[in-house]
């Protein structure tokens, strides 16, 4: 019976071959361009923070350089009191939480996912379409990524400093992503996108 597993697959040196090629293409992609992609989308992450937590107020957020790495430094006021662990945290100009992230930890679904759609069987044009439209579903991830991780690790550096330790899905989420979970997200969206299409290419 035809399925859209029916292509041949290519040979394991093949396909290893185009996720290295595939691999070589987004990482010098994010290397040149990555940066500016998440400087870009920083108003957008400045709004979806303030969503997220009306608690806090953005006092800064921006992309640094230092001797080694490039980081996202955000630094969050609180804009009203709020119980934590048992204590009140009141607004005071002089307070304010400091937190960083790498850049390169965000971009990795965007390095991964294209890379793995493309180098799946299939004619030339459906790779090329599926390298495309992987990068679009990780650059969606990445837009979603970066406020609740920003505001996640600033969580955490709140709960440490009162020694909270109560269950908190923002918690668990920054976890995951620091322990694999953008890699695997990353081989997660290459596989679908491949999937979706062969489904849709079958299917006419």
């Amino acid at each position: 019976m035809p399925s859209f597993t029916a292509p041949v697959w290519p040979s394991p040196g093949r396909f290893a071959l185009a996720l290295i090629l595939g691999f070589v293409l987004t990482l010098a992609a994010a290397s040149v361009w990555g940066t500016a992609l998440v400087e870009a989308l920083l108003p957008i992450t400045h709004t979806l923070l303030g969503w997220i937590d009306g608690r806090f107020g953005v006092l800064f957020l921006g992309v640094e350089h230092n001797w080694q790495d490039t980081v996202i430094r955000l630094q969050l006021g609180f804009s009203k009191a709020f119980f934590l662990g048992g204590r009140v945290v009141v607004p005071d100009p002089r307070g304010a939480v400091w937190v960083t992230t790498p850049v390169g930890s965000l971009l990795q679904p965007l390095v991964i996912a294209p890379a793995m759609a493309a180098a799946l069987p299939g004619q030339p044009a459906i790779c090329l379409a599926r390298f495309g439209l992987a990068a679009v579903f990780a650059l969606g991830f990445l837009v979603i990524d970066l406020p609740v991780t920003l505001h996640a690790i600033a969580w955490d550096s709140l709960a440490y400093d009162v020694k909270l330790n109560d269950f908190s899905p923002l918690l668990a989420w920054n976890q995951f992503m620091q322990s694999g979970g953008r890699l695997g997200l990353g081989v997660l969206l290459g596989a679908s996108t491949w999937w979706w299409i062969a489904r849709r290419t079958e299917s006419d």
